[in-house]
């Protein structure tokens, strides 16, 4: 376990009797001189006497160190004197002035004479750890490990199981603090450079854990390096940001291939490579690896590492915060869109799990019971809900080999076999303890049951047990106790996060008849330009619902409406005009949660002719509605082609444009997107609105919110929604009804010439 001390600044040393030292060590000065960037240290010894542990000859000379007091075990000077001493020290290689300095005399630190140092800024003083852990993927024995602070490198050595103890030291608790590696392969000569960013030293002076520097953590610095545009980040704020973006799945994957490198005889570093850590920094050639690595290797590997507890960060039951928010990872630059929470109740070890789909509007509501059993949170969820399903594989249900061959020797079926699966636990293993993202894995279990099925040729196929089928996926969690969120201001504070206009964000209300079938949306999480009016009452442009808004003691955002709803809005996060806002739905029993970007409106913002049409020939609108999620980008960072969806306005239409895909390379290796065009439609400019009339069936109305630049790029924010006529559509009941609930979408100027001959 590691040891951590923290110095306040000034300190003064009670721990010590000056008295009686007085007449045994003298310093006579303790002076910093700033113009010459020296601390000047001398003294006498008058009849030094040692402890009774120490025999040395009165006559030999003592051997001198001078420390800073608050600190004696980082060393200022070191030197042998009989009578006097003195030191002219080098600040510069200090990397902070001591408030005092101490004295010792042949290592005895029980009788430590100490100053205070004259003329000392007033930061002056420094914060010391001892930090301990171990460099493994397999322990790594005599690993050389390195912290550098302040422009001042600390260095030790690992033992041979990998174990290692360093004393490190800075001035700034809010300096980030990245741990180094260093071994080498002893059979191939290649460099085993491990690295971990653990967080602020302020983070590392608050936590007792073992700080191990391992394959996982080499794997997540990586990330976030790349996350960060190729660069360290230098704060906590660019730090947070970048693990927002680090992928969950992505990170499993590297940190395998990383064991897979140091631990199996059967990989090395590709040619090309001597270091582990130049290699996992080209996101291409990982890439290529992974392409030439067997699945099963991979996956392996991973189960190697969610086993071994010196990998994974784990979970004890004090870390359990009251409320987990599980928001989805977004692409660099951009904020999630998505999101959920856990919320668990210490005191009798239950909690929810509250969402909201989106697509069908559906609240969610789960009551399970928890525990934390070997360092995974196991979660059990307390009325399981039965769900049918569909499958054209046998094997989804069964792993019973006389049940698999029945069902081929009878014909299988036409269109499948229903089955009802029971969702009752989660575990998860929490790999990487983030500064405010925690990477985890989830194994999730679920009971599946089988009717009989009929077979092709007549036969009755019975499934005789039900089958537990275990899946494994990958989440980013953030922790309560990690986010500090940004409070809502009620009156209008200079600075502050004024409630009062119209934001672009969630509001409770029905979106009416589905166009497809006649599903009625339920009242839920919908889009919506919502009115905060100074008199505390609330209005929706597209639902028409009004509700009553205040702002709590705590910040949070309060809106209650007349079916006795109440939705709680917390801002968790901050990018430009964008706010990642999450928020919670109670009315009685009905309990969920969702978590999005809100946007406060412009006023003098307007989707006129002049805005939409001000494009260049080559330029259109594209929809951002997806454009955060990192699936979507290929590895070069290029959105997929069908990705780029959007609209060129002229004063007349509008033409929906979209790509393709990537032209084969040319001579030159050059490609292309080809962009296809539909249209040109009508469209009308209304006073609260846009529509555009996409087909005679299909009608997409934009409600302006707010405009901005970013990287060059014009962007505007709405209010989007889309209503069909499903007898036009596809034969339904005639009528338009709503097709795309509302929410908000990004539209951006894009060119095409961007896509045009690009060597890929």
């Amino acid at each position: 376990m590691s040891i951590r001390l923290i110095a306040s600044l000034p300190l003064i040393m009670m721990l010590f009797s000056s008295l009686a030292l007085a007449d045994n060590i003298k310093i006579q000065k303790a002076k910093y001189k700033e113009s010459k960037q020296l601390l000047v240290v001398k003294g006498k010894l008058d009849k030094y006497q040692h402890n009774k542990s120490h025999h040395h000859n009165k006559h030999s000379a003592k051997s001198i160190e001078i420390v800073d007091a608050n600190n004696p075990s980082f060393v200022l000077a070191q030197q042998q004197a009989h009578k006097s001493f003195k030191a002219h020290i080098s600040t510069t290689d200090l990397g902070y002035i001591p408030c005092q300095v101490g004295v010792i005399v042949d290592g005895d630190i029980d009788n430590m004479a100490y100053a205070q140092v004259r003329k000392a800024p007033d930061q002056c003083g420094g914060y010391s750890a001892t930090i301990t852990g171990l460099i493994t993927d397999e322990p790594i024995p005599f690993a050389t490990v390195t912290v550098t602070l302040n422009g001042q490198t600390f260095t030790t050595t690992a033992d041979a199981n990998g174990a290692y103890s360093l004393d490190i030291l800075t001035t700034d608790v809010a300096q980030l603090l990245v741990i180094e590696s260093s071994a080498t392969q002893a059979e191939t000569g290649d460099e085993i450079n491990f690295v971990n960013m653990v967080g602020s030293f302020e983070k590392v002076l608050s936590e007792t854990d073992p700080i191990n520097v391992t394959n996982v953590t080499t794997a997540s610095y990586a990330l976030v390096v790349e996350a960060n545009g190729g660069t360290e980040p230098t704060n906590v704020a660019e730090l947070q940001a970048a693990e927002t973006s680090v992928d969950a799945t992505e990170l499993f994957e590297l940190a395998a291939v990383i064991k897979l490198i140091v631990d199996d005889p059967n990989y090395s570093l590709p040619a090309g490579y001597d270091s582990v850590l130049d290699f996992v920094n080209d996101q291409a050639a990982v890439e290529t690896f992974v392409q030439a690595t067997p699945t099963e290797d991979i996956d392996g590997a991973v189960a190697a590492i969610l086993a071994d507890s010196d990998l994974v960060a784990g979970f004890s039951a004090d870390d359990i915060p009251e409320l987990y928010y599980v928001t989805a990872v977004a692409q660099p630059g951009y904020m999630a869109r998505t999101g959920s929470a856990l919320e668990f109740d210490a005191s009798n070890n239950t909690g929810n799990a509250l969402e909201f789909q989106s697509y069908n509007g559906i609240a969610i509501n789960e009551v399970f019971t928890w525990a934390v059993d070997n360092g995974r949170l196991v979660v059990t969820l307390s009325s399981p809900e039965q769900l049918e399903q569909l499958s054209h594989e046998i094997e989804t249900v069964t792993d019973n080999q006389a049940e698999i061959d029945a069902f081929y020797a009878g014909g299988g079926t036409e269109s499948g076999f229903n089955y009802y699966s029971t969702e009752f636990q989660r575990a998860y293993t929490r790999v990487v303890d983030g500064n405010l993202v925690d990477v985890v894995s989830v194994e999730t279990r679920r009971e599946l049951v089988t009717p009989d099925i009929l077979l092709l040729d007549g036969s009755t196929l019975s499934i005789a047990d039900p089958k537990l089928a275990i899946e494994n996926s990958n989440q980013t969690l953030r922790s309560s106790l990690d986010v500090t969120p940004i409070a809502f201001d009620a009156s209008c504070a200079v600075g502050g996060t004024c409630v009062e206009g119209a934001w672009g964000g969630i509001y409770h209300f029905s979106e009416g008849k589905r166009a497809y079938d006649d599903f009625i949306f339920p009242e839920s999480a919908y889009g919506e330009l919502i009115t905060f009016a100074g008199d505390n009452s609330t209005s929706g442009e597209v639902s028409g619902v009004d509700a009553s808004w205040q702002v709590d003691a705590e910040g949070k955002l309060v809106i209650s409406y007349a079916n006795g709803m109440v939705q709680t809005n917390q801002i968790l996060e901050q990018s430009g005009i964008e706010y990642g806002v999450f928020s919670t739905f109670d009315n009685g029993a009905e309990r969920y949660a969702t978590y999005t970007i809100w946007v406060k409106a412009d006023p003098s913002f307007a989707l006129d002719v002049s805005y939409l049409t001000n494009l260049s020939g080559d330029h259109f609108w594209a929809g951002e509605i997806n454009a955060w999620i990192p699936s979507l980008y290929d590895e070069l960072g290029y959105l997929q082609p069908n990705q780029l969806w959007g609209w060129a306005f002229t004063p007349n239409d509008v033409t929906n444009t979209w790509g393709l895909q990537w032209s084969t390379p040319d001579a030159n290796g050059l490609s292309s997107i080809e962009f296809t065009d539909a249209g040109p439609v009508n469209y009308v400019v209304n006073p609260s609105s846009l529509l555009i009339e996409r087909s005679p069936f299909a009608k997409r109305y934009w409600y302006p919110i707010a405009s901005t630049v970013i990287e060059g790029q014009r962007m505007f924010y709405i209010v989007e929604r889309e209503e069909r006529d499903a007898e036009l559509w596809f034969g339904g009941e005639p009528g338009f009804n709503t097709f795309i609930p509302a929410r908000i979408n990004i539209e951006r100027e894009r060119s095409k010439l961007d896509y045009t001959n690009i060597a890929r």
